[in-house]
């Protein structure tokens, strides 16, 4: 079978890219697809994460962009483009399934007459837009913002409706965009499974992802802020990178806890760093699935999310393997992470249950239900 994933770019340590190196290197080590990723940007010279040599990596090498956000709207110069290049390529390749991640192509993949069947992948929550810009502070032109992703969110459901094939993350996802047959969830695999389990003992608290709105790590700030007399002795390392670095420094300073917070840049071993920990938190106000979560809990480490849309009620059973707290509510994030800080049995409890529910999300799993799939729409 041959498969082709459409992707702007290719070079970050975000979750897309991980989840994406996992998936493809299975199709094409194990299971012996041809495989490729078309880029719109230029292939990087040093990639994040570890790409088999048996997948194809091929860029456009689209110059021209989209330089007002009008633009999303009409066919320009780069629509022209792009979808001229890319379609050159696939009449070439061939391929069976050509699987968009919900990049610009999705305006006009569907056209394209190459043969394949067309998928979208989807990998945030149906309101991400809603939840993003509400986040934003109070100001005289966000009704302006809203009104502009109102309009954002009508373009993706618009070509959302073009397309037969649609993957999500989440059962509570597919709820939310009242799904019908076209859709069918298949969560983000283990990008590994450890083959140890944490100690529990370093007095360390985790948290990763990219420094942004999103992630919430300004709430785990305060949270940590409320336990820092009470636990002198621990300490919270965030890893991450983004446009947030220096409002959460900032925020740091403030809070005088320099001593007792880390931001970290993203590390590849994500393993060596999480097996030091004792308490993942997951302080998301919005998410797609939660990959670092199924990677924690894989360690044994027992975690502590927000229950915000969508993914992490998908992952934690609540009071089992982890802890499940009202989106934005800080005293009861405080509450759990202090329970969980308190008490080492409860951690380690936890932490084995984690391990051993986690792995109904290993890779073997969740890419036999990609095969499934693909075999099926072909």
């Amino acid at each position: 079978m041959k498969i082709v994933y459409c992707k702007s770019s290719l070079g970050g340590g975000a979750g897309m890219e991980r989840v994406l190196c996992t998936k493809v290197n299975y199709f094409a080590d194990v299971l012996g697809y041809d495989v490729y990723i078309v880029l719109e940007s230029p292939v990087p010279n040093d990639l994040f994460f570890n790409f088999s040599p048996k997948v194809t990596i091929l860029s456009l090498n689209i110059k021209s962009a989209i330089s007002k956000p009008w633009q999303l709207f009409f066919r320009t110069k780069y629509y022209n483009e792009y979808r001229s290049k890319l379609n050159a390529l696939l009449l070439n390749i061939r391929p069976d399934v050509t699987v968009s991640m919900f990049g610009y192509e999705i305006s006009f993949l569907y056209r394209l007459t190459d043969g394949s069947k067309k998928v979208l992948e989807f990998h945030f929550t149906r309101n991400y837009l809603t939840h993003l810009v509400e986040g934003l502070p109070d100001s005289k032109l966000k009704w302006l913002r809203k009104y502009w992703v109102a309009l954002l969110q009508y373009r993706e459901r618009y070509y959302s409706r073009k397309y037969s094939y649609i993957v999500l993350l989440t059962e509570k996802d597919k709820q939310l965009w009242k799904g019908d047959s076209r859709f069918t969830v298949i969560p983000d695999p283990l990008s590994f499974v450890s083959g140890r389990k944490a100690l529990l003992e370093n007095k360390n608290i985790l948290a990763m992802g990219r420094f942004i709105a999103q992630k919430g790590f300004d709430l785990l700030i305060q949270a940590f802020a409320s336990l820092k007399e009470k636990f002198p002795d621990w300490s919270l390392f965030i890893y991450g990178e983004g446009n947030d670095y220096e409002f959460l420094n900032n925020m740091i300073r403030e809070l005088s806890l320099q001593n007792n917070i880390f931001l970290r840049e993203p590390v590849k071993d994500v393993e060596k760093v999480m097996l030091d920990s004792s308490l993942f938190v997951f302080p998301s106000r919005y998410e797609g699935f939660g990959l670092v979560l199924t990677e924690t809990m894989t360690c044994g480490v027992p975690c502590v999310s927000f229950d915000c849309e969508c993914g992490p009620s998908d992952i934690i059973q609540d009071g089992v393997d982890g802890f499940l707290v009202e989106t934005g509510n800080i005293l009861h994030l405080v509450e759990k992470m202090e329970l969980l800080m308190r008490n080492k049995k409860l951690r380690v409890e936890m932490g084995n249950k984690a391990k051993e529910n986690i792995g109904r999300f290993s890779v073997s799993v969740v890419m036999n239900l990609w095969k499934d799939y693909f075999e099926q729409i072909t």
